[in-house]
């Protein structure tokens, strides 16, 4: 009987009906995140999920609205993606994988975490070293203040035809 109820609260937020009466749970959030390696779970019961690599899906939807209260699903979170969920107001996260260089960034902008995976650091794509975008965010521990520098480093990423190097 309660994975009926729980299958159907699931059903209720992807289609949007009503407002939830609680946050979804854990095993809710990963259930709407199957598939996806953004997802945002408003309070308000509206549910967006991205597709994409890197910062993209967070990018993208930061671009256009903000994160207030949102339980957050990523597939992975570094220290730049913790400043971004800053950024725009998170106010959970579960992730595949967290750097560990971010967990002071969500404790300092109170935003709960878990995690499948801690790991020292993102690696980049080819995993030779540091994921690019984590070392931009390295010296970085002001949300308001990442936000378009990593805005910016995103944008030279991509237009760079980076490979992962």
């Amino acid at each position: 009987m309660k994975k009926i109820v729980t299958m159907l609260s699931v059903i209720a937020v992807l289609i949007g009906c009503g407002t939830p009466s609680r946050p979804v749970s854990q095993e809710e959030l990963l259930t709407l995140a199957k598939g996806h390696d953004l997802v945002a779970v408003f309070p308000d019961g509206r549910v967006e999920t991205y597709n994409g690599r890197g910062l993209g899906p967070l990018l993208t939807h930061l671009e256009k609205g903000d994160l207030k209260g949102a339980q957050m699903y990523d597939k992975v979170t570094g220290r730049a993606s913790a400043l971004l969920l800053a950024y725009g107001g998170a106010a959970s996260l579960h992730t595949g994988m967290l750097s560990k260089e971010a967990i002071p960034i969500l404790e300092k902008y109170h935003i709960s975490y878990t995690a499948d995976k801690e790991v020292d650091y993102i690696l980049n794509r080819a995993k030779t070293g540091s994921c690019p975008m984590e070392t931009a965010a390295r010296e970085l521990d002001d949300a308001q203040t990442a936000f378009p520098i990593l805005q910016s480093s995103y944008r030279h990423l991509i237009s760079s035809n980076y490979t992962g190097q």
